[in-house]
């Protein structure tokens, strides 16, 4: 009989010869007296073995093929599309390359990156959050009654921060206490903020004030402040979800739920924090898109929903959990945003705007479901 096991309690009464494996090569042999739980810690915590570098057991092409399969590939690919996108349209337009022309397309990346990084927040542990542009809106709209001339920012701010919080408990409540489907909670909960908030704002109202809307175009050079703080923020979650405990539990619950329940992670409370962490990350995407249409009108948000799916699906994360990146989601960001500029410097009509994410979505989604696809020889 043969067991394999790390219990040197177990091992040490069951069996009559032990073998301490480390990295794939034995390392120490114990049987007789010499068998005992302190001789099996003792081997196991003096290995001196070393594993060997992957460039020495792999040829160029495997692990170019396995670099494909990995979590970070889609941002090269995506930043390579970037800047065909950007010479074959600059090569039509010379203005493409303008400092106004550069400037809003990249601050409005700044929007998509922080939308998509939120969708990613939850899809990572195997859920969905179709209210993300419904909340949006409805935190604009809230906004419109406090940050304005003459009101007071800091309870505008801090009741669109409440707001945020509020609904991301509520769908996360829902929908791990009474495991129900997250498409259908956040379905509700999209429709029941687009209820309010058009109660709140029958028509377009409420000037949002210059001490907001001039930080938040504040730029250096052509470039806004506000886009590179975006990239910080998705730099910080992508450093969270490697090396933070919630990342690593995060990424367990998308992967195998079973799994992660047999390790002791707390499946219920992980995906709820990550409901509520969707809907906080909304709010600075919420502070950008009232900057720029500068008034209290919920209709521009409700968009963004469909946005930040898209954005997730290019950075190539899995729909189902598990995988994902944020160093993905930048270069998806700015993707998008330089996609959606695209019909205006080569005169095509609005419905490129729409035709164009949706080909270049389907394509992104069919090339990563292909790569992944292939197995190491």
């Amino acid at each position: 009989m043969v067991i394999l096991s790390s219990d040197g309690v177990e091992l040490e009464g069951l069996c009559d010869r032990v073998f301490i494996m480390s990295r794939g090569v034995i390392i120490a042999e114990l049987e007789g007296k010499k068998l005992t739980e302190a001789e099996i810690t003792r081997a196991e915590l003096t290995s001196t073995t070393v594993r060997k570098r992957a460039d020495e057991l792999r040829s160029r092409s495997t692990r170019f093929r396995n670099w494909m399969r990995g979590d970070t590939s889609p941002a090269a690919v995506l930043g390579v599309l970037v800047l065909v996108i950007a010479g074959l349209v600059g090569a039509t337009n010379g203005s493409y390359f303008s400092p106004f022309s550069l400037n809003t397309i990249l601050f409005t990346a700044s929007m998509f990156i922080l939308i998509g990084a939120a969708q990613q927040v939850v899809v990572l542990g195997s859920g969905f959050d179709l209210s993300v542009g419904p909340l949006l809106s409805f935190l604009v709209v809230i906004a419109s009654f406090f940050v304005i001339d003459g009101g007071n920012i800091f309870i505008g701010i801090g009741l669109m921060i409440v707001a945020a919080l509020a609904v991301g408990f509520v769908n996360g409540y829902l929908t791990t206490k009474f495991d129900l489907n997250p498409v259908v909670v956040t379905l509700a909960i999209a429709l029941a903020l687009q209820g309010t908030l058009f109660t709140m704002r029958t028509v377009p109202g409420g000037i949002i004030t210059p001490i907001i809307t001039d930080a938040i175009f504040a730029k250096a050079g052509f470039i806004p402040i506000i886009t590179i703080v975006a990239v910080i923020i998705a730099l910080l979650m992508e450093w969270g979800l490697r090396r933070s405990r919630f990342g690593v539990e995060l990424r367990a619950v998308g992967s195998r739920i079973d799994a992660a329940e047999r390790q002791g992670i707390k499946v219920k409370k992980v995906q709820l924090i990550s409901y509520v962490l969707t809907s906080f990350i909304v709010m600075p995407t919420a502070v950008i898109l009232m900057s720029q249409i500068g008034i209290g009108d919920g209709r521009p948000g409700l968009s963004f929903t469909l946005t930040s799916v898209t954005v997730v699906v290019l950075a190539g994360a899995s729909i189902f959990g598990g995988r994902g990146s944020f160093i993905g989601i930048i270069a998806a960001g700015f993707l998008v945003a330089q996609i959606l500029s695209v019909p205006t410097f080569l005169g095509l009509s609005g419905a490129w705007g729409y035709w164009l994410p949706g080909i270049i979505t389907v394509g992104a989604a069919i090339l990563y479901a292909q790569i992944r696809r292939v197995r190491r020889k």
